[in-house]
């Protein structure tokens, strides 16, 4: 979590430098559901786990081979990430400025964390809102 004071740059690096770590992260299990998701597999290429899948690639095709072509997805997720970042705490801060004068920038946070709850009892976000401030101010 950003200081509160962060200016919309250090949010949009942030936001950067997270997208891109995630998404190198993640790249090789990609490949792997790429693969697996394929219509018409090559004999050689039919796997029952991500681990199984993963092994065997870099076995046969090479280390780097579950990284082929990182560097485009790397390309797109840094700006991506870095809007994505930019939107959201502008978007957190003028609704905690609607709701309460001076923000409760907390809320945007409380909210989103509730609807993302297993059996969430809110059936939208206006009515989470609505309940939260109510009971909980």
């Amino acid at each position: 979590c950003l200081p509160s004071g962060a200016s919309l740059g250090t949010h949009m690096m942030a936001g950067a430098v997270a997208g891109i770590m995630e998404h190198t992260v993640m790249y090789p299990v990609d490949s792997v559901k790429t693969r697996m998701q394929s219509l018409q597999p090559d004999p050689k290429a039919q796997y029952r786990s991500v681990y199984e899948a993963l092994k065997k690639i870099v076995l046969t095709e090479g280390f780097w081979r579950p990284l082929r072509g990182i560097n485009v997805t790397m390309l797109g997720a840094g700006p991506a990430h870095a809007m994505y970042f930019a939107c959201y705490e502008k978007m957190k801060k003028s609704l905690s400025d609607t709701i309460q004068h001076g923000g409760n920038s907390h809320l945007a946070n409380v909210v989103k964390q509730r609807m993302q709850m297993f059996n969430s009892p809110y059936k939208s976000v206006l009515a989470c809102v609505r309940t939260v401030q109510r009971t909980e101010g």
